[in-house]
């Protein structure tokens, strides 16, 4: 079993895939809070490629696309991280039903991490999901993360939501 990232291409394929996996309601649920059409897919990672703000990769499991993840430095401040200079900060999803539940979320983590590490001479990592993705939690806690904080903020749709700070030093 092997992870890989490839980037995120500006293709209609990729927007479809893409679409695809978010029509899912256990991405949408945590990801956008609604399912988004195939255009506002489209218009969205077109946009996130040309501001070149993070970076976009598709995971790949077993050469098998499966999944999302966005890579950005830290750029707002986190009064308990202000030691720290090189934070990156990651959003990720399994958009493949058949890969959940199978501790593969963990593997990916772990993946990103090292290479967060040794590629981006990041100092610590920074997720934030919402505190009822019990299932997301519990992954990144596998991986070694630790709450650290929660805030209310307020979702994709305007709903209110607690955000869990989770940080691993590398």
């Amino acid at each position: 079993m092997s992870i890989n990232l490839r980037n995120l291409e500006n293709k209609e394929s990729e927007f479809r895939k893409l679409y695809e996996w978010c029509s899912n309601e256990y991405v949408y649920e945590w990801f956008e809070q609604r399912k988004l059409s195939l255009e506002e897919i489209r218009e969205k990672y077109i946009n996130k490629l040309n501001l070149g703000k993070q970076e976009l990769f598709i995971i790949q499991y077993d050469n098998k696309d499966i999944g999302l993840v966005q890579i950005y430095k830290l750029e707002d401040s986190i009064k308990e991280l202000s030691n720290y200079n090189n934070i990156y900060e990651y959003d990720l999803f399994i958009g493949e039903k058949e890969y959940l539940n199978k501790g593969i979320g963990a593997i990916i983590v772990n993946y990103i991490n090292n290479l967060l590490k040794n590629n981006y001479n990041a100092d610590v990592l920074v997720l934030r999901p919402f505190k009822n993705n019990i299932r997301a939690i519990k992954c990144y806690q596998k991986a070694g993360f630790k709450i650290i904080n929660e805030y209310e903020d307020t979702d994709t749709v305007g709903n209110k939501e607690i955000i869990s700070v989770l940080v691993k030093g590398v």
